[in-house]
């Protein structure tokens, strides 16, 4: 863009409205100034006086339609769109009627004022005025044209990025006005569906209506990317409209979501990558209230990890009393406290936040915290999950270690305490486990449904679900960077399936089912259908705007290489009985079967004692034994 056209851009809209509007009455004026002398020529010579005479007295014949004619122009909108609707027809033809106005109030005032009537005049004071009308639109179209090409000059650049913006609006507009400031972005063309923008213009960028002409336009140019400017439109629609763009194999990003723009945690010219969990086929769930939060002191485990740190967000929402956030990493503690700070500012809420370093494996350290603050609720999110890494020899001790022994001495400390409620976040892998990581999970399951039986003041639950979309350990962050590295993208085998729901909508169930405890449950949380890994890498290569390559055809390779350690083709989240239904039909309950404490206890005993030697071995004997459904998959 040109440095005055920078500044010119730059400028208030309220000046630039006054810039236009002062515009159109220097043209007007000019227009005047053109057919004013012969007309007062001509009336002199039909009354025999002076021609300056005549000349001076017509500035009322100025003055009267030009204000006249921008008045009519204004109060229907015509500077409302300024000049990035003039191209339209409804400003064509606004411009048009406004320029007639003007012309033959011009004449008519001459008629009037000098009280000439005879048929000669009045032939010539008409044709005077259709010239004038002719002339002043033609002026107002050249104005036009050329505020667009210094305001939006066409970017030169052969290695700009061409860019269409899905969606006409405020928005789209706010994100054109950022593009034209950046040399690296072609702007082809917007694209809405609205029939009233349909065949429009927006400063000589056409506004396309149908995703057949979205194509031809990727055909045509080859590489396209849409940023999707469309920030408050319901989630369904939305899916829609990503899905039908995958069929057409362009780049897709997006503008912040509403909820971040009004939260004014981004701005609109935030371009960012699109969220996964529009790649989910399904409506998102709805956020729910904590009752009572105002007087309860919380407490999150694992709190800056992926579910934690959102646990924690959307408890914030509900403005508790207080707080704890207890993690062993020192980063995940100090980012997912300074964020919580943030949003205690951004929302006014008088939530005390408690940041504390600790261990789930140290006992004596969940006492001194317990004993310090009365807590009224527990979220177990702290678990070492990544299942090869956790399958490895070197780690195993280590991770039951963590996932058993953490949770059976916070689920204690939670009853001496008499905690109100304690959820754990269990996994779809503790059903039916081939790998060490969901025999842990399944082995703390039962852990707290043994608790339970002894802990009436307490309200123990578990919630097990599948995969959370870019979790620690997704795969999803990893096809992304495959992508952008040209490939090849890598999956284990293309017939894995996994059911998937995003970070916010798994944590929000968390806390539903939270409230709807009576002790003991597992609460299964409805995914919907399992997506095959494979179908989900060839969505987010086509939504990067690349190909798939085929025999012949350049694009990025899926590869498999083989399940990892401890990988099933399919999970589960049942393991046995009947899914029982409540009063969300995003949630289910069922009652499963577990050891009683008596026999619960020598088991953990054993256990203790293979971790302190770092006996995998004798641990991977106690799944064997003591773990429904234990195996190894092949």
């Amino acid at each position: 863009m040109n440095i005055i056209g920078l500044k010119l851009n730059q400028l208030n809209r309220k000046i630039k409205f006054l810039i236009v509007l002062l515009n159109d009455f220097f043209l007007a004026l000019i227009c005047w100034l053109v057919f004013g002398p012969p007309m007062a020529t001509y009336i002199a010579s039909e009354f025999s006086t002076g021609v300056l005479e005549i000349f001076f007295s017509e500035w009322i014949s100025f003055f009267f339609p030009a204000v006249l004619s921008i008045s009519y122009l204004y109060l229907f909108g015509f500077y409302k769109s300024l000049i990035k609707f003039f191209d339209s027809k409804d400003s064509i033809l606004l411009s048009l009627s406004g320029s007639l106005i003007f012309g033959f109030s011009w004449s008519v005032m001459h008629v009037y004022q000098f009280n000439i009537v005879s048929t000669s005049f009045l032939s010539i004071a008409l044709l005077q005025g259709f010239l004038l009308s002719a002339v002043f639109y033609a002026f107002l179209n050249v104005s036009r044209d050329v505020a667009k090409y210094v305001l939006y000059p066409y970017n030169t650049n052969i290695d700009a990025k061409n860019i269409v913006i899905y969606g006409a609006g405020a928005s789209g507009n706010e994100l054109f006005q950022s593009i034209l400031l950046d040399p690296s972005k072609r702007l082809l063309a917007f694209f809405d569906d609205s029939k009233n923008l349909r065949n429009r213009q927006i400063n000589n960028i056409p506004i396309l209506g149908s995703f057949a002409e979205l194509t031809a336009l990727k055909e045509k140019y080859g590489e396209l990317e849409i940023l999707l400017a469309i920030p408050s439109i319901q989630t369904e629609k939305r899916r829609n409209i990503i899905s039908k763009l995958e069929q057409i194999k362009v780049a897709v990003r997006t503008v912040p979501s509403f909820h971040e723009l009004i939260s004014d945690q981004k701005k609109m010219t935030d371009i960012q990558n699109l969220s996964l969990d529009d790649l989910l086929p399904r409506a998102r769930v709805a956020k729910d209230l904590i009752d009572n939060a105002q007087e309860k002191v919380l407490f999150i485990s694992g709190a800056g990890g992926s579910i934690g740190s959102e646990i924690v967000r959307q408890l914030l929402d509900n403005n508790p009393k207080m707080v704890i956030l207890f993690d062993i990493s020192e980063y995940n503690l100090f980012n997912v406290e300074r964020e919580c700070q943030a949003i205690k500012i951004s929302k006014g809420i008088s939530t005390q936040i408690i940041p504390v370093l600790g261990d789930i494996r140290d006992a004596s350290n969940l006492d001194f915290i317990f004993n310090k603050y009365a807590i009224n609720g527990v979220y177990h999110a702290a678990a070492y999950k990544h299942v090869p890494l956790v399958e490895d020899i070197n780690n195993i001790t280590k991770a039951c270690e963590n996932n058993i022994i953490g949770t059976f001495n916070l689920a204690a400390t939670s009853a001496h305490y008499k905690v109100e409620s304690f959820v754990m976040i269990s996994t779809d892998k503790a059903v039916r486990p081939s790998n060490v990581m969901g025999a842990s999970k399944r082995m703390a399951e039962m852990v707290i449904q043994s608790i339970d039986t002894q802990s009436p003041s307490t309200k123990f639950s578990m919630v097990r679900f599948g995969n959370v979309i870019n979790s620690s350990g997704s795969v999803i962050p990893l096809f992304l960077d495959q992508i952008s590295k040209g490939g090849p993208v890598t999956v284990t085998h293309k017939e894995v399936t996994r059911y998937f729901m995003t970070i916010p909508e798994a944590s929000n169930l968390v806390l539903q089912s939270a409230k709807m405890s009576e002790g003991g449950e597992v609460f299964i949380l409805d995914m919907g259908e399992q997506l095959k890994i494979y179908d989900l890498a060839k969505k987010l290569i086509h939504l990067s705007g690349r190909n798939i390559a085929e025999p012949g055809k350049p694009g990025i390779e899926i590869i498999e290489v083989g399940l990892r350690p401890g990988e099933k083709m399919y999970e589960e989240l049942l393991i046995a009985g009947k899914k029982l239904s409540t009063n969300n039909p995003k949630i289910f309950k069922s009652k499963e079967g577990f050891p009683p404490p008596e026999i619960l206890e020598p088991i953990m005993t054993e256990l203790k004692q293979a971790i302190k030697v770092n006996d995998h071995e004798a641990i991977i004997n106690l799944f064997n034994n003591h773990v429904e459904g234990y195996h190894h998959a092949s």
